[in-house]
C-alpha cells in the first residue's frame, strides 16, 4: 500500500519510428516469413505500435553507454537555466542543442566546445536488447576497421616511403589482426553468412529481439537478416508446468543421454513437438527414441551381416521397369520415394516432427516389419540384395539431421564404391518418381491386410505361432484372386498356413473362423486343431461373466448419486469400462457363432 509516484530522470532514446516502417514492409511483403504464421499477427502488432525505445539502463553490469559530459558546459548550462533540471533542447539557440554532450567510442581528452578536460562518461549501461539487436552482422567484425595506410622504409634511390592502400583489392592482407587485420576475411564471412536461412527463437522475444533485429539489419545492412522465423514452444513436464530449475522440475539432458543415449534423446523430443505447439516432457517419452535407434540397429545388424559386397554395387536407376523385381521389391522402392517427398516437404515447410514420424514410420512399420520378413524368403537373391542395402543407405541419409550419431555409425559400415568420408556431407537423396506406383501400394497393402487378419485370427483362438493351419480365401474379384495367387507364397510364409485355398467361389468349412476384408472372406478351419467343446465352453462362460460385470456397471451409471458425487475420473472410468464389455462380449458372440 505505498504510495508509487513517477520521477523525471535523463535517459537515452532510439526513436523507433523511422525503423519500424521498413521492417513491418518486409513481412508484409512476404521477404520474412513465420511459422506457425499465426505469429506474424502478433510481429505486426508491435510494428503498428511502436514506441520509441528507452536503452538507458541503471544497472553495475553492461556495455556503458558511449556518452561523456563536459562537466564546465552543462555547469554554465545550469547557470543560465536555474529553474530547469533537464533542458529544454526546443528553447536552444540552433547549434547549442548538444553542447556538453560528447558521442564517442573512447573518451576524448578536451571538451570539443570549451576545451575542459573536466569530463566523465554517462554511468548507464545500454539495454541488453541494443547489444543483442547487433547480432547477425556484429559477430563478423562489423562495424570494420578502416587503418590507414602501411608505410615502409625507402630502398636505395627512393626519396618517399611507399605506401600500401588499405583496400580490398590487395592480394596480401598488411593489417596488424589486433586492428582489423582481419576485415577482408570477415566482411566474406558477412557477406556469404548475412542473410541467413533461418533464426530458431521462442514467442516471447519476437519484438524484443526478433523484430529489433530485423529494424537494425535493414538499417545497417540495407537487407533483412533472416528470411525464415521458426518459433517453438515451451518446455512443460507431463503436468503441464513449464519446466524451471526453481521448481525443480527440469529434467537433466546429460542424465537422459546417459540412460537412453543422445540419438534417443534428439528424436524423442523432435518426434513430439509440433510445429509452435508446447512440449510436454517425461523420462518415459525418451523410451519411443531409444526403441526406434535398437530397431534400426538390429535391422542394420541384419542387412549388413547377409550382404554381399559384390552383389549390390547396381543403382537402383538400373531397375526402373526390371520385369524380375517382385511385387514386395517394387513396393518397398515406392513407400521409399513416397517417404522421400513426404520427409523433404515437412523439413521445407518446417514440420519437423512431421518428418521425424514419416521416417519412423516407414523404417520400423514398412522397411523392418514387412520388407525385411519377406526378404528373407529370397536374401541371396541379387535383386534383395541391392534393394535391401540402397534402401537402408538412403533411408539413413533421411536420418541423418535428426538421429546424426547412429547413421554415421551403420552408413560408415554399409559398401560403397565411391562418394563422401561422411554421411553428413553426401548428397540428398533425388526422388525417382518412377518408382512409385498407386497399383503397387494397392496390391501390396492387399497382401498385407491378408496376412494381418489371418495373424489375428490366430491370436483370437490361441493357436500356437508355430502350428501351421489351413486357410480357405474367398475373392469375390478376379483382380484380387489374381493378387493373391501370385504372391501366396508371402501369406503361406507370414501367416504360418499349411494349405492355402484361395478361389472365387468357396463355402465356408463347417466351424471355421471368420475375418471380412471388404469383399474378400478368410476361412480358417478350428476342427482339428482346437477342442470344439472345450472352447466353446470356455467362451460362454466368459461371456457370462462379462454379462454380469456390464449389468453391475450399467447399474452404477443409472445412479444419479454416484454419477453427481462420484469424482469425473472415476465416472469416465466406468464408461471406459462399459464400452470396453460391450466390445468383448460382440468378439465373443461373434466367435461363438463360429463354432
Amino acid at each position: 500500500h505505498t504510495m508509487i509516484e513517477p520521477r523525471l530522470s535523463k535517459q537515452w532514446f532510439v526513436r523507433m519510428g523511422p525503423l519500424a516502417v521498413k521492417a513491418d514492409e518486409a513481412v508484409k511483403r512476404g521477404k520474412i516469413r513465420f511459422y506457425p504464421h499465426r505469429w506474424t499477427k502478433v510481429y505486426l502488432n508491435w510494428m503498428e505500435n511502436i514506441r520509441d525505445w528507452c536503452i538507458s539502463r541503471q544497472i553495475w553490469w553492461g556495455h556503458r553507454i558511449p556518452v561523456y559530459y563536459c562537466k564546465q558546459c552543462l555547469n554554465n548550462d545550469k547557470i543560465r537555466n536555474p529553474k530547469s533540471e533537464i533542458r529544454n533542447t526546443r528553447k536552444q539557440k540552433p547549434g547549442t542543442e548538444n553542447r556538453g554532450i560528447i558521442v564517442s567510442k573512447t573518451k576524448p581528452e578536451k571538451c570539443p566546445e570549451c576545451g575542459s578536460t573536466e569530463i566523465e562518461q554517462d554511468s548507464d549501461v545500454l539495454d541488453t536488447w541494443f547489444s543483442s539487436w547487433l547480432w547477425p552482422f556484429a559477430t563478423f567484425g562489423w562495424p570494420f576497421e578502416q587503418p590507414s595506410a602501411i608505410s615502409h622504409q625507402p630502398s636505395a634511390g627512393e626519396k618517399e616511403p611507399k605506401t600500401v592502400p588499405n583496400d580490398d583489392s590487395s592480394s596480401e592482407v598488411l593489417r596488424d589482426p589486433a586492428k582489423g587485420g582481419n576485415s577482408r576475411k570477415q566482411k566474406a564471412e558477412l557477406k556469404y553468412f548475412y542473410p541467413t536461412n533461418i533464426l530458431v527463437t521462442a514467442q516471447e522475444i519476437i519484438f524484443f529481439w526478433v523484430a529489433r533485429m530485423v529494424m537494425i539489419g535493414i538499417e545497417f545492412m540495407k537487407d533483412i537478416p533472416f528470411r525464415d522465423v521458426y518459433i517453438h514452444g515451451t518446455v512443460r513436464d507431463d503436468t503441464g508446468t513449464k519446466m524451471s530449475k526453481s521448481l525443480g522440475n527440469i529434467i537433466d539432458p546429460i542424465e537422459v543421454i546417459n540412460q537412453f543415449g543422445s540419438d534417443a534423446l534428439r528424436f524423442s523430443i523432435i518426434s513430439i513437438t509440433a510445429q509452435g505447439q508446447d512440449v510436454f516432457l517425461s523420462p518415459q517419452k525418451f523410451e519411443i527414441g531409444r526403441n526406434f535407434a535398437n530397431k534400426l540397429w538390429n535391422a542394420s545388424r541384419f542387412v549388413l551381416m547377409n550382404l554381399k559386397e559384390d552383389a549390390v554395387k547396381k543403382d537402383l536407376c538400373q531397375f526402373a521397369g526390371d520385369p524380375a523385381l517382385s511385387l514386395a521389391d517394387k513396393w518397398i522402392l515406392s513407400r521409399l520415394y513416397q517417404a522421400l517427398g513426404d520427409f523433404t516437404r515437412s523439413i521445407e515447410s518446417h514440420r519437423i516432427n512431421d518428418a521425424a514420424n514419416r521416417i519412423y514410420e516407414f523404417i520400423w512399420h514398412e522397411f523392418c516389419d514387412w520388407y525385411l520378413e519377406i526378404a528373407k524368403l529370397s536374401i541371396d537373391r541379387q535383386h534383395t540384395q541391392i534393394i535391401l542395402c540402397k534402401v537402408l543407405e538412403k533411408s539413413l541419409r533421411l536420418l541423418h539431421p535428426i538421429m546424426p550419431f547412429i547413421t554415421e555409425e551403420i552408413w560408415q559400415r554399409l559398401p560403397r564404391e565411391h562418394g563422401s568420408d561422411s554421411i553428413m556431407i553426401t548428397s540428398w537423396p533425388h526422388m525417382q518418381k518412377e518408382f512409385i506406383s498407386k497399383k503397387v501400394d494397392s496390391e501390396m497393402g492387399l497382401l498385407i491386410n491378408v496376412i494381418q487378419a489371418i495373424r489375428n485370427l490366430r491370436a483370437s483362438w490361441h493357436i500356437e505361432h508355430n502350428k501351421h493351419v489351413d486357410v480357405f480365401i474367398k475373392a469375390a474379384k478376379k483382380t484380387v484372386h489374381s493378387v493373391l495367387s501370385e504372391n501366396a507364397v508371402y501369406i503361406t510364409k507370414l501367416a504360418r498356413i499349411g494349405n492355402l485355398n484361395i478361389s472365387e467361389k468357396i463355402e465356408k468349412p463347417r466351424h471355421s473362423a471368420v475375418a471380412v476384408i471388404k469383399d474378400t472372406e478368410i476361412f480358417l478351419p478350428l476342427a482339428g486343431i482346437i477342442d470344439i467343446d472345450k472352447e466353446k465352453k470356455r467362451l460362454e462362460d466368459k461371456l457370462d461373466g462379462l454379462l454380469a460385470e456390464l449389468k453391475i456397471v450399467e447399474g452404477k451409471l443409472r445412479n444419479k448419486g454416484f454419477i453427481s458425487k462420484a469424482p469425473e475420473d472415476v465416472v469416465q472410468k466406468a464408461r471406459d469400462r462399459k464400452e470396453s464389455i460391450k466390445a468383448e462380449v460382440s468378439s465373443l458372440r461373434k466367435n461363438l457363432s463360429s463354432l
